[in-house]
């Protein structure tokens, strides 16, 4: 019998840096001109909020190329489209909290610096929704546990001129 699972995760997308602004509407017309849209989630707060982000799944896999092979601004944002990761992916993945990034740290830089432990799948910098700023930490998600328990509890992981350290995320 044939897995619809590989083909339904080709057809996803994780959309991030949204607007506040953006609705599930908004978001569904905007890729509508890549390729029919069957499904168009932005994910919210318990208080109804938007989280920034939204999951989108295109009813041909060949829409999601489409999309990749630009930029995009939708409500006056640059938004990041990447292909989503399946579930099953994610739970092999190993995820880690970094504290204590410099103001100055990208999700550019933590990929730079982290890619010589393993291969990084995602990084992410968390920031203030108002300011923008930085908080100060983030996470690092490698393909594999491999190298990366080595890590943890490390004193001398120094990532744009500041002392980080990780602990496996929950």
């Amino acid at each position: 019998m044939l897995s619809l699972v590989p083909i339904l995760s080709c057809s996803k997308l994780f959309v991030g840096g949204l607007s506040w602004d953006t609705t599930d509407e908004g978001l569904r017309k905007y890729f509508s001109e890549f390729g029919k849209v069957e499904d168009c989630t932005i994910l919210r707060d318990h208080d109804g909020r938007s989280r920034g982000f939204a999951f989108l799944t295109f009813e041909d896999p060949s829409s999601v190329n489409a999309v990749m092979v630009r930029e995009h601004i939708l409500d006056g944002k640059a938004i990041d489209p990447k292909r989503a990761i399946p579930r099953e992916e994610h739970l092999r993945n190993t995820r880690y909290f970094v504290g204590g990034l410099s103001h100055a740290s990208t999700s550019d830089s933590m990929r730079a610096f982290f890619s010589q432990y393993g291969k990084v799948v995602d990084c992410t910098v968390m920031v203030d929704r108002e300011t923008g700023r930085s908080k100060g930490f983030g996470f690092v998600t490698f393909e594999d546990a491999s190298n990366t328990d080595q890590l943890v509890g490390r004193v001398d992981l120094i990532l744009d001129d500041k002392q980080v350290c990780l602990s496996p995320s929950l």
